[in-house]
């Protein structure tokens, strides 16, 4: 079983232990869990190289009776953030400045519905990845690969034309892949210094480039992406634009020497 998936167990234990008194049916002691595990992976950020972020301060929203009695139960809200912090650290994902949990009341939402609002981490991937072609998140020019493209599940042709592409199973990634291993933001790739670097999302089902697992990688044509171990993704680049960006690039560097 992932990080993840033992994160969500221990959270839906925690929750029907500490707070099963504020509930009327079980379905919704489950809710908050995924909530709080959704609004994490959500809001991944890069923050330097190959170095995931996840927010610092969450704000659980809740209808205002039940908010009364989270706000109140301490010992349950350290729990949870120590689960969250432990479950980031296993990821690879770092938390940026110390993790606070917020209780906050929510006019309009019913009985055991939540909203986790996740806040403290700059640019996340939800405003990321609708980045156009020339936006540069590290600061760096953006050089996009040209005839870059993904063949997916052996099948489908996907070209690759803009500087960010998110991967996984939510409708809003540009590449939706609806596995049921597949994370909702499995993987993303980046157009850094012309060519595309592979990052996993700190996803459940993990990532295999080339037979070896992988968090981060740079894309070589011919490479083998495997998403949770289930859905294979070939990279490639068609070879007569590939070698005219390496020629082109080989005569801008050799103009700057001048």
């Amino acid at each position: 079983m992932s990080q993840l998936h033992r994160l969500e167990a221990r959270l839906q234990r925690l929750i029907e232990e500490g707070t099963a008194r504020l509930f009327s049916t079980h379905d919704t002691k489950a809710v908050l869990a995924s909530q709080l595990i959704e609004a994490m992976q959500a809001e991944v950020q890069f923050a330097g190289g190959d170095r995931l972020q996840a927010p610092g301060t969450y704000t659980i929203l809740a209808h205002p009776e039940h908010a009364s009695g989270l706000r109140a139960n301490a010992s349950l809200l350290d729990e949870l953030g120590g689960a969250l912090r432990h479950a980031a650290a296993e990821s690879g994902i770092a938390m940026a400045g110390e993790l606070v949990l917020h209780v906050a009341p929510q006019d309009g939402l019913a009985e055991g519905e939540f909203r986790v609002r996740a806040a403290g981490v700059g640019e996340s991937l939800s405003t990321t990845q609708s980045l156009d072609a020339d936006a540069s998140a590290t600061g760096a020019e953006v050089q996009i690969p040209v005839g870059a493209f993904l063949i997916v599940a052996g099948s489908e042709v996907v070209p690759l034309t803009h500087a960010i592409i998110n991967i996984g199973r939510k409708n809003d990634n540009q590449l939706v892949i609806e596995h049921p291993q597949v994370s909702r933001r499995h993987a993303q790739l980046r157009a850094i210094g012309g060519h595309y670097h592979f990052f996993d999302l700190g996803s459940t089902g993990g990532t295999r480039i080339n037979g070896a697992e992988a968090r981060s990688a740079i894309l070589l044509a011919g490479d083998v992406i495997q998403l949770a171990g289930v859905v294979p993704l070939i990279y490639g680049q068609d070879a007569a634009t590939s070698k005219a960006q390496e020629t082109q690039e080989i005569n801008t560097s050799a103009n700057s020497v001048k």
